[in-house]
């Protein structure tokens, strides 16, 4: 299924934010963690990869408009190479987004601990219940919104300036020569300590892909909105991550530079702008890293889910939950492994950023292969192609140095995609299915993944029909009256059965809307989950003795009711009925209070009848 017009809920600047909120939060950390490795030289490392993010960057908006079913590495390494080599790009950006969660809950409680030094001591446990609460509000099923994004993302940009523009203010004759050399090479740097120092401060553009994730959720022209969008993170890039390194590496004085390497942004605006602008920066760096690992958790699953779909992962990983329908063993993977992480490496940002190399810049380097062999197949050798090919070997000399000279990065994600590979050949070839058919639990969860398919073919949904199709027949089944639906619910059909006889009616429209939350969304169903199925079935059998014709209807968007009202405008229906709503407070907070959005967004003409 394609998108639809109401999944691309994305402006250039809502994919923007959220693109921002996942890349903008490296300067966070990127400045201390390169800085126990390259010393006084990492504003330089930093510049040099800034010049080199902006080709890759431009790559990216023709990898997104290219792809506008989703996917980013998975969907453009397999169209360039085959499904395998997708497979294998897939399990690269894996690991990176495994390492993306653990960094990002790490950094956010380093910078809370610089106003609240109590929780010092806890890093690591609070880091490991902060993802196992995104997890749970994953579960739960919590509505990413593109509004709460570019809030945080205006704030924390505005932030970051303030602190540069107050930083550079507080240079004197001497630090600004020390910030020019900071800038430069120097005359003792070998090319070992260039190759070495460039690769490693990749790190800093981590978060670059989620902008391929997004395309089918970006507002048509796709082209032009992510070029728009695009040019948004590489102009706030370009204006924060160089200049906030060099400040941090000018302003501090060495003992806190030595002991506050987790935490140099928030060190360098109380040196600048003083406490007030101190808690500024933790408040929007906290907030932003704990949004980029709940990004990460998200772009994990949902490659999950693309893989089970096309056969590489069981279909089990794919199974949703009764009561919330959302894909609970893949977001407990997701959330799982940067958890056991974190154990592992005790929360050492300087361990985690030196893992985080293999995943990203091999997923940087399949995508960006991946461009250029398409770009060759289509006949293109223009000089954006060749800067193309150049950008590609770049990448290629970056993860190769890492390779070598970064061991745990190489054995940390050599194991997780080794794993992973053979995971998916071994499903793709059928290796483990007698084995697994003969544990119990495996039966019953892949009977579970099978039964909403199975149920399709049963007559009373054969004439379930999308909006559309409802549009298309609503000359010969005209019905003033639209139900929506959210479970099983007698009392409500009857009202709406009384009401189409009482108008002397034979036809009634009935909704169900199927919620896919989140921004990442990837390819949304193409059938009704279990729930959808149960209560479409019981309104078909509920109208059998009434003669009336139900017409039911189902749909997919983010935001229920948004769904139903757009449907009350295209079938011109007067009056909408729907439950009382059953969900706690917790619940509307994370996917939305349909009630009130109804009294917002059905048209003027139409009324809204609550039954309870």
């Amino acid at each position: 299924m394609q998108p639809t017009k109401d999944t691309r809920q994305l402006y250039w600047f809502l994919a923007w934010a959220v693109v921002f909120c996942d890349i903008g939060t490296s300067v966070y950390y990127v400045p201390g963690i390169l800085y126990g490795s390259v010393g006084d030289k990492t504003p330089f490392f930093v510049l040099l990869t800034t010049i080199g993010f902006i080709p890759l960057a431009l790559k990216y908006i023709e990898i997104t408009w290219r792809n506008p079913e989703g996917g980013g590495v998975v969907t453009i390494t397999t169209k360039a190479f085959g499904p395998m080599w997708g497979c294998l790009g897939g399990m690269l950006i894996t690991t990176s987004y495994f390492l993306t969660a653990a960094i990002s809950a790490v950094s956010g409680f380093h910078y809370i601990a610089s106003v609240l030094p109590s929780i010092d001591g806890y890093i690591v446990v609070l880091a490991c219940l902060g993802l196992l609460a995104l997890a749970m509000l994953n579960i739960i099923g919590i509505r990413e919104s593109a509004m709460v994004a570019l809030i945080m993302a205006i704030s924390a940009f505005a932030i970051d300036i303030v602190v540069v523009v107050l930083s550079l203010n507080e240079l004197s004759a001497d630090r600004w020569w020390k910030a020019i050399e900071t800038l430069t090479p120097g005359r003792e740097m070998s090319l070992h300590d260039l190759l070495v120092g460039f690769g490693a401060a990749w790190l800093a553009f981590s978060g670059l892909e989620s902008i391929s994730q997004l395309s089918p959720t970006i507002r048509l022209p796709l082209r032009q909105t992510t070029r728009w969008a695009m040019g948004g993170v590489i102009v706030s890039m370009v204006l924060t991550a160089p200049l906030l390194t060099m400040l941090s590496i000018v302003l501090l004085p060495p003992e806190i530079k030595a002991t506050q390497s987790e935490r140099f942004i928030s060190e360098v605006a109380v040196v600048s702008g003083g406490i007030g602008l101190k808690l500024a920066v933790v408040v929007s760096a906290s907030t932003l890293l704990l949004f980029a690992a709940n990004t990460a958790i998200i772009g994990a699953y949902h490659i999950f889910l693309a893989l089970s779909k096309t056969g590489f992962l069981p279909m089990v990983i794919g199974l949703r939950g009764k009561r919330f329908h959302s894909p609970h063993i893949a977001i407990a993977i997701a959330t799982i492994v940067p958890v056991a992480v974190i154990i592992a490496t005790r929360g050492e940002l300087s361990l985690l950023g030196e893992m985080y190399a293999f995943g990203l810049l091999g997923a940087f380097v399949f995508s960006s292969l991946s461009l250029d062999t398409i770009r060759w197949k289509l006949g293109r050798r223009d000089l954006g192609f060749w800067i193309g090919v150049l950008t590609t070997g770049m990448l290629l000399v970056a993860w190769g140095v890492n390779l070598v000279e970064k061991e745990l990065a190489t054995y940390f994600g050599g194991a997780a995609t080794l794993i992973g590979m053979l995971t998916a050949i071994g499903v793709r070839r059928a290796w483990f299915v007698d084995l697994l058919a003969q544990i119990p639990f495996i039966q019953r969860l892949q009977a579970r993944a099978y039964r909403a398919s199975e149920n399709l073919v049963e007559d009373e949904l054969k004439g379930l029909m999308t909006l559309a199709e409802a549009i298309e027949v609503k000359p010969l089944y005209s019905s003033s009256t639209l139900l929506a639906l959210r479970d099983e619910s007698p009392r409500l059909i009857q009202e709406g059965i009384t009401r189409a006889k009482g108008k002397g009616e034979s036809a009634l429209y009935c909704i169900y809307v199927e919620e896919w939350p989140g921004l990442f969304a990837g390819d949304t169903p193409h059938f009704p989950n279990e729930q959808g199925i149960e209560t479409l079935k019981a309104a078909l059998q509920a109208v059998r003795q009434s003669n009336i014709e139900i017409i039911p209807i189902w749909t997919v968007s983010h935001n229920a009711a948004e769904a139903i009202a757009h449907a009350a405008k295209e079938l011109e229906v007067d009056t909408v009925l729907i439950g009382a709503s059953r969900r706690s407070a917790f619940y509307h907070v994370l996917r939305g209070h349909v009630l009130k959005g109804l009294t917002k967004k059905l048209p003027h003409d139409c009324h809204l009848m609550i039954c309870n």
